[in-house]
């Protein structure tokens, strides 16, 4: 009997976790923001509710098209007429979906599970998709990790958006969603389509990775690290004790590992000079900035006085990483750079390499990211109070 109760209150209490983290919000086209969308089924009819209130169905074979308006919302197709004064919510069936497509300006076509609701905003709406998390997973490892990668590969790469989705849950609370489906958060584009990213999925489900205090960690990744990965807080001032800085031969010979840009001589100077107060009529100052070839990865330009960010330099003239060396030639300089990418936690590149070369995700897990563990989202809570 005791047996049984207590089976049942860690079923009761692994259900409850399971709820916590079932779905998640992300706020659509953020980056495209459209004055006029289209709405269909994917594969099956949709409820539409209108203000809260259940008013119609739209078929399989019905797009509705919406456009804001001063009252609320229109949104008309060949069989219906509706109007919103503050939102439209689109239900589908279990396993269907809907799809989506930017009437103005034009975009392609994207297919999302879930289901959608349209809220008006401004002079405009907002739309956010309410997803499954394992669907929502796939859909970003496939938008973020691409086609023909190793399952092992893939397997990581789920692991890591869905730590770094539920680790990032508030990061949109303002704006009525949880997360965006653009880079700022993570790319998703709607259903995954690929078998072997579906596979993936399922077998690493509902895990997470935490760190020594069974917190979700900031799983972050970039695409090359260039050789080395850099310390949290030389790139954004808060330091995370499992993204340390750590030598990585695996991506040196993977496509984005080295780049170059050419610049005129005087527009480099002028730009350091004009942002950063460098004193360019002092020789020995500009032989510096002109002759700049660092051994690792540094935090600042030849360290020179005033410091010149490395990390302010990649944003302001657009460079693929901060790693990179500076020489003359004749009236240009050269900037060799080494990585694609922020360069904290996660190198896809060196981490594609291991899983070609037979590494397991949880050994390749453990390269980028120092002192954590993979935890079922159940059992959370339990670790945690574990710990107390």
């Amino acid at each position: 009997m005791l047996r049984g109760v207590l089976l049942f209150i860690i079923a009761v209490i692994a259900g409850t976790a399971s709820a916590q983290y079932a779905s998640m919000r992300v706020g659509l086209f953020r980056e495209h923001p459209g004055r006029q969308v289209m709405v269909m089924g994917d594969g099956g009819p949709l409820t539409i509710w209108v203000d809260g209130k259940q008013a119609a169905e739209l078929s399989s074979t019905d797009g509705l098209v919406i456009k804001a308006t001063e009252q609320g919302i229109h949104a008309r197709s060949l069989l219906l007429d509706l109007t919103a004064s503050n939102s439209l919510v689109f239900r589908s069936p279990v396993g269907r979906g809907f799809r989506l497509r930017n009437m103005a300006p034009k975009s392609a076509e994207r297919a999302y599970p879930g289901d959608l609701e349209v809220a008006k905003t401004g002079g405009g709406f907002r739309l956010v998709a309410t997803v499954p998390l394992e669907d929502y997973v796939a859909g970003v490892v496939q938008a973020e990790a691409g086609k023909d990668q190793w399952l092992e590969y893939y397997k990581l790469q789920a692991v890591c958006c869905r730590t770094y989705a539920l680790a990032n849950k508030r990061r949109h609370a303002g704006d009525g969603f949880e997360v965006c489906d653009a880079v700022h958060c993570q790319v998703f584009h709607g259903r995954n389509r690929q078998d072997s990213i579906r596979q993936a999925v399922a077998l690493t489900r509902d895990l997470v990775v935490v760190d020594s205090d069974i917190r979700l960690i900031h799983a972050t990744f970039h695409s090359n690290c260039g050789g080395e990965t850099m310390n949290a807080e030389d790139v954004w001032s808060k330091s995370e004790p499992y993204l340390l800085g750590t030598v990585d031969t695996f991506c040196l010979r993977e496509p984005h590992a080295v780049w170059q840009k050419n610049l005129p001589r005087t527009k480099w100077l002028g730009y350091l000079k004009r942002e950063f107060g460098v004193d360019t009529d002092d020789n020995n100052v500009v032989a510096r900035v002109t002759n700049y070839s660092p051994a690792c990865r540094d935090n600042f330009l030849a360290n020179i006085s005033p410091a010149v960010p490395l990390t302010q330099l990649r944003k302001d003239l657009h460079l693929r990483s901060a790693f990179f060396s500076v020489r003359p030639e004749g009236d240009m300089v050269v900037l060799s750079g080494r990585g694609f990418g922020h360069g904290v936690g996660l190198c896809q590149e060196g981490a594609m390499h291991m899983a070609r070369h037979g590494y397991s995700y949880s050994d390749i897990l453990h390269h980028y990211f120092s002192s954590v563990h993979l935890v079922k989202l159940q059992n959370l809570d339990f670790f945690r109070d574990e710990g107390q």
